[in-house]
């Protein structure tokens, strides 16, 4: 009787024991960071769609926009703002396009790429080539956003790269990025939320090319620093 009680005892532990076998330990902030850079660095086309907000602490301003986000490998990304909308960035891996026609008519700022970029625009370059290199990764703990729990990652530049923390927020299991934030050295906070990612998309041949507009102004850095 007593073989039969323990056979019985087991036979009630075990659906637990196997659920508990199949659910993998907690993975590292470190190691989710690499998972989800695996994910985007390997796509040959990205296509999203975001809302965004800014908060200026000294200011103590808040602006709202949208759009959709482009991007084709390290640098090479497009941002088509619908709200403002004819606010565009464009870089084509050489030169960053900063038309905002919402803030400063008329003119158009070129730049040649590896100057700072606005931050948290490109996604691939800037947060998901090498991130382990340039990141002091923390785990920021979970929040649920549109339903879904996700795993917070907070990231410290470890050299001076245009801004001084960001946030993101990734699925726990698959690595997919739902939110970013973004402290920029001014203190201005920037904070992209993603309502739809696709991996592999296929993008347009001149879908990175910026045609200056006419009776546009072009305010080139690069010209300006040479002639200093």
């Amino acid at each position: 009787m007593l073989n039969v009680r323990v056979m019985c005892a087991m036979a009630l532990m075990l659906p637990g024991l196997v659920m508990a076998q199949s659910i993998p330990a907690s993975t590292s902030a470190p190691a989710l960071l690499e998972r989800t850079a695996r994910l985007y660095s390997a796509s040959r086309g990205l296509r999203a769609e975001f809302t965004q907000r800014l908060t200026n602490p000294i200011t103590s301003s808040e602006s709202q926009s949208a759009g959709s986000y482009l991007q084709r490998g390290p640098g090479v990304f497009s941002v088509a703002f619908s709200k403002p909308a004819g606010d565009r960035i464009v870089s084509d891996g050489r030169t960053l396009w900063v038309f905002v026609p919402s803030a400063a008519p008329g003119q158009v700022l070129k730049m040649p790429v590896g100057a700072d970029a606005p931050g948290g625009i490109d996604l691939v370059g800037q947060f998901f080539t090498s991130p382990s290199r340039k990141f002091a990764v923390s785990d920021g703990g979970t929040e649920m956003l549109a339903g879904a729990t996700f795993r917070k990652l907070v990231l410290v530049p470890r050299n001076d790269i245009g801004f001084k923390r960001a946030v993101l927020w990734v699925a726990p299991r698959g690595g997919e990025l739902k939110q970013l934030e973004v402290t920029e050295n001014s203190g201005v906070v920037r904070t992209l939320r993603f309502t739809s990612i696709e991996r592999g998309a296929r993008l347009a041949a001149d879908a990175f090319t910026f045609s200056v507009p006419r009776g546009v102004t072009v305010i080139d850095q690069a010209a300006m620093m040479r002639g200093m």
